[in-house]
């Protein structure tokens, strides 16, 4: 009987060492965040979920249901400043943000008077353009939003002469569609606004209280994927043509550059951030949740 039951304790010692890790649950918006973490899409170690738009990643702040997500820095500390639940991991999306039209398109002064198609009001793209409009005084007629990006590339492919928001690697999927087009980086306005500096668009936020095991692999995976997106664009677009992510090897090849993709921990990160926050602050204090976050929001700082 003893034996039997030394046996039966081995058994199960066994089993429950051998038992898979659960895989590390992500929310993940269509795009450059997307390709960021091609090569965890593609492991079984993780679950994720892309979607396009904001507003399923609000959902997700609120649900608490993964154990990371990928959204717009400020949309993340407007998040932590209601309900502390995710703090900022590491900032993955260095500015990736443009104009485009058929149109004249020289410089931010050329949409004086224009109507623009935009998405995701009060999201990192809306808020750049804004500033970058109101630092060169440049008064526009209309900015109209709507739900995604997709949308308003949907839109300018059906209207090429609108002035329409857009984002890598959106940008380069319009630039195969669509002749002719003119395009203005708002990354190079705002760095000459800012000292050549770039934006802290995109973060990964983690739940507070994941655990070091998870923590520990996610950021190691994520710095990892990063740099294998920006050292073999060969092997990353035909891993997203396996993914079927929607997008064409030649679009995600030709895109990598301009979505200024750099995993930066949140330790490292900060400085920028806060200055990036305290930039939204002064226009209106809601875009950064009423406050700026404190030293609690950044893991390891």
């Amino acid at each position: 009987m003893k034996k039997l039951l030394i046996v039966i304790l081995l058994s199960l010692f066994v089993l429950t060492g051998c038992a898979k890790a659960e895989p590390i649950s992500m929310i993940v918006p269509f795009g450059g965040p997307e390709i960021s973490q091609l090569y965890l899409e593609a492991s079984e170690d993780y679950q994720i979920d892309v979607v396009q738009g904001p507003d399923p990643l609000i959902a997700a702040f609120g649900s608490n249901q993964y154990d990371a997500i990928f959204a717009g820095s400020n949309l993340g500390a407007i998040m932590f400043n209601s309900n502390p639940e995710y703090i900022l991991l590491a900032t993955i999306v260095w500015g990736s943000t443009f104009v485009v039209s058929t149109n004249g398109l020289s410089d931010i002064t050329a949409l004086e008077g224009k109507d623009i198609i935009a998405f995701g009001q009060n999201s990192t793209p809306d808020i750049i353009l804004k500033h970058c409009l109101a630092s060169y005084d440049v008064t526009v007629n209309s900015i109209t939003y709507v739900d995604s990006v997709a949308t308003a590339a949907a839109q300018f492919i059906a209207d090429p002469t609108k002035y329409v928001v857009t984002s890598e690697p959106v940008l380069t999927n319009i630039l195969t569609q669509v002749s002719n087009v003119n395009v203005l980086d708002l990354q190079s306005v705002y760095g000459s606004l800012h000292d050549g500096a770039s934006y802290p668009q995109a973060s990964v936020f983690i739940k507070a209280d994941l655990p070091m095991s998870k923590v520990g692999k996610l950021s190691a995976d994520l710095a990892d994927s990063v740099y294998k997106v920006n050292h073999d664009r060969e092997a990353t677009a035909n891993l997203a043509v396996e993914l079927n992510i929607g997008l064409s090897y030649d679009v995600v090849y030709n895109s990598i550059p301009n979505n200024n993709l750099e995993y930066v921990p949140a330790k490292d990160a900060k400085a920028a951030l806060i200055t990036y926050f305290n930039l939204l602050a002064d226009t209106n204090v809601a875009l950064i949740g009423g406050m700026l976050p404190g030293d609690d929001f950044y893991y390891g700082a």
